[in-house]
């Protein structure tokens, strides 16, 4: 296949985005190495149960902190350049501000009503999650809002300012006061990490926030700011449905274990899910720049060009995604044993969580395809039936096979998720998404 790939990089619209996720790779691989290193480290420092709790409440950061944007980490992709290259910067200054006053109001208001359930339904939760989840939930708006600036900075183009905050200096902080904690108290529990891990991600915020306001002063004329709140909040709000229904689909499995297993195994799961999504940078990379393709050769009415293009970043995608696969499984069981004693038995859950990683890759990136053509509802549709099956999947297979059952079910649901969105795309675009299909005419090089 490195014929056929190569040839397409002879595409000026592909080669660009090929050429940029290079640059992104880099950065991801680099963050992938740290994040994989910090979370075999905390493993060891902390044991089995206590990296199980960690990890548990932090799945909640992830989702909560990335759902309460509102959309609007999503939006930022298609507002800030429109307003920039129609030099509309009273817009872009009220929409810089407004965004990232929403995300902030409505992360605290998140976690504060998060921090009342908790304290209402406190006799129902486990003693060993309920101050982790107090910390983890005062961690959500700092998290919310590095969010909206990896989005708002990839939007102006400042790759490194989007990537680099995220994905290596809050992962390396976060280790780091675990370790300083481990230093001085002997222990790291998961309470401690969890409070570590506070003061790493508001740190992490603060400086992007100061680089991001200085670089917006240098290139963004100053202007009296104009709000079309109600225009933002329109757009911006079925974006949330798409990723938060995306991401309760692929983290059910760990929410819902936690009320069927201990922390130990919790542990195990999350451990073997980070090693599988290691293939999920390629897809990221490449996607990150192949998105605003989309969307301006869909709004020039260039289908061939589209249907070209797709093609290409489907095989970009699924080919290297398949080989670091194979190379993650060849690997796999040596590198659980890197987190601790016990971790090696979650092997037999690598090859069912690299499925849906495959899968998504054979189809390319199909919901970033119907976000950016107006199809945004329909994804919300079909991940909405993912998560409601996904759920159903796991309260029935958990019980049954334990991490096993929660692997499957997760594999089918993002399996069934990614053929339904393929579908959509022929039905509604006429653009064909698999990796192994044969296109008409010059759009569609062969396989």
């Amino acid at each position: 296949m490195a014929g056929p790939l190569l040839a397409r990089l002879e595409d000026g619209h592909l080669g660009g985005v090929i050429r940029g996720a290079a640059f992104v790779m880099g950065i991801r691989v680099v963050g992938a190495a740290i994040a994989l290193l910090s979370q075999v480290l905390l493993a060891r420092w902390m044991g089995a149960f206590e990296y199980g709790v960690f990890a548990y409440v932090w799945v909640w950061v992830v989702v909560l902190g990335i759902v309460v944007p509102l959309g609007f980490g999503t939006s930022v992709l298609r507002f800030i350049p429109e307003y920039r290259s129609r030099a509309r910067w009273a817009r872009l200054a009220g929409f810089l501000r407004a965004s990232l006053g929403v995300v902030l109001a409505v992360s605290a208001i998140t976690a504060a009503l998060g921090l009342l359930l908790l304290w209402a339904f406190r006799g129902h939760i486990e003693s060993y999650y309920f101050w982790p989840l107090v910390v983890a939930l005062l961690c959500v708006p700092g998290f919310a809002v590095t969010d909206w600036q990896e989005g708002a900075a990839r939007a102006f183009g400042w790759v490194n300012l989007a990537y680099i905050p995220p994905y290596i200096i809050r992962p390396l902080a976060i280790v780091a006061a675990a370790g300083t904690v481990l230093f001085f108290t002997g222990s790291a529990t998961g309470l401690q990490v969890t409070l570590a891990a506070l003061v790493a991600t508001f740190a992490t915020m603060l400086a992007q926030q100061i680089f991001f306001s200085r670089r917006v002063g240098r290139v963004v004329p100053s202007a009296k700011p104009a709000y079309h709140l109600k225009h933002w909040v329109a757009i911006s709000t079925p974006l949330v449905l798409v990723e938060g229904l995306y991401l309760l689909m692929t983290n059910t499995d760990i929410v819902l274990l936690g009320y069927f297993v201990d922390p130990d195994e919790i542990g195990v799961y999350f451990a073997a899910t980070r090693i599988a999504n290691l293939m999920a940078f390629i897809f990221f990379s490449i996607n990150a720049l192949a998105v605003p393709k989309f969307a301006e050769l869909h709004g020039a009415g260039k289908r061939a060009e589209l249907q070209s293009f797709v093609h290409g970043v489907t095989q970009w995608n699924f080919w290297p995604t398949l080989a670091a696969g194979l190379f993650l499984l060849l690997i796999g069981k040596f590198a659980l044993g890197l987190f601790g004693e016990g971790f090696d038995r979650g092997y037999p859950l690598l090859g069912l969580l690299m499925l849906g990683f495959l899968a998504r890759a054979a189809t390319g990136p199909t919901e970033y395809l119907l976000n950016m053509t107006g199809n945004q509802n329909a994804v919300a549709v079909v991940y909405g039936a993912a998560f409601f099956g996904n759920v159903g999947l796991n309260l029935l297979l958990i019980p049954a096979f334990g991490l096993i059952g929660a692997a499957v079910a997760t594999a089918i649901s993002v399996l069934l998720s990614t053929v339904w969105l393929a579908v959509i795309v022929h039905r509604r675009l006429g653009i064909t998404a698999f990796v192994f299909a044969r296109g008409r005419g010059n759009a569609l090089a062969t396989a």
